[in-house]
């Protein structure tokens, strides 16, 4: 750990106590008395107030009611940051408005010159979801549902939800949020029915959390999901090519098995549901994507179907 760094971690170490001695810091950080001491002293001058005690050990405490200097980015960091944000511009991702006030008080700690140097960035820098002609452009089809927010903040502090629906309530165990289409799902876990769900997150309406007397036990949940999940009925083996659209667009809930170890084949296994045909529909669309070095070693009639209806229509265009 470099001394910079050592010295950061020790300041959030130490503001997180009553009281603290020069010892303990000495396990902690497993450096010698003389360097604890020299880290004390250049952190007082950054200007976290730090009272003594006397002991043999050298008790110390932070001063009440006082807190850590500012965090300082370098140059490199800032760039960092805020490609990061220009990067996922344009992406239907959740907390839009906050992510548009942090770029701002980004831009804000930033020197002129390096401010600069972050605009010259931003006019630089084009991304998959970026308009080029107008690259500060956000779209108003590019905002996320509101309703996935407030979804979020509530799985934070329980996974178990009531959502409403136009046509019913939805006791659910929530699983995951993904994007499909430019479209959030929600998968989740129907609490009442044992069944999966994907729902739509423009769909609900409202959602709240379920009263925690009513909570499932979470491994309870997860040995049912476990026992209904239905055997694989789709597979792909996948070469290069495949393998690099498939990571520009993944499927949203299963994963990639590489059959070597430099990852230039693998297998795709996933369940499915040919009840649904839109999601028929659009696996089919998908794995045309994927392109001719995916190839289907297994698959339901339904989804052969789709994807000779899918060609068929885009071959009779042309004509």
């Amino acid at each position: 750990m470099t001394k910079t760094a050592r010295i950061n971690t020790m300041m959030r170490y130490i503001n997180n106590r009553q009281y603290f001695t020069i010892r303990e810091l000495m396990t902690q950080f497993k450096v010698s008395r003389s360097t604890v001491i020299r880290d004390l002293n250049n952190i007082q001058e950054l200007g976290m107030p730090l009272t003594a005690s006397v002991g043999r050990d050298g008790g110390y405490a932070v001063m009440q009611n006082q807190l850590l200097p500012a965090v300082q980015f370098n140059s490199e960091e800032l760039k960092a940051l805020f490609v990061s944000f220009l990067a996922t511009l344009n992406t239907q991702l959740p907390y839009l408005q906050n992510r548009n006030t942090l770029t701002e008080k980004l831009v804000a700690i930033a020197s002129q010159t390096q401010q600069d140097d972050l605009l010259t960035l931003q006019e630089l820098l084009i991304f998959d979801q970026t308009n080029p002609r107008n690259p500060k452009l956000t779209e108003l089809t590019d905002f996320a549902p509101p309703m996935l927010k407030q979804l979020l903040n509530m799985c934070l502090t329980s996974h178990q939800l009531i959502v409403t629906l136009a046509e019913r309530d939805y006791r659910v165990w929530v699983q995951h949020f993904y994007t499909r289409q430019a479209t959030w799902l929600l998968e989740a876990w129907d609490l009442n029915d044992q069944v999966a769900l994907e729902l739509t997150v423009s769909d609900i309406l409202q959602a709240v959390p379920l009263d925690h007397a009513a909570e499932m036990d979470d491994a309870t949940i997860t040995a049912a999901i476990k026992a209904a999940q239905p055997t694989p009925n789709v597979q792909l083996q996948l070469k290069t090519e495949a393998i690099q659209r498939f990571r520009q667009q993944p499927h949203p809930t299963s994963v990639l098995e590489f059959l070597d170890p430099f990852q230039q084949t693998a297998r795709f296994t996933c369940y499915l549901d040919v009840r649904q045909s839109q999601l028929v529909t659009d696996f089919a669309a998908w794995v045309t994507f994927l392109g001719p070095t995916a190839q289907l070693t297994q698959a339901p009639a339904e989804l052969i179907t789709a994807i000779t209806t899918l060609c068929t229509t885009m071959l009779n265009q042309l004509s």
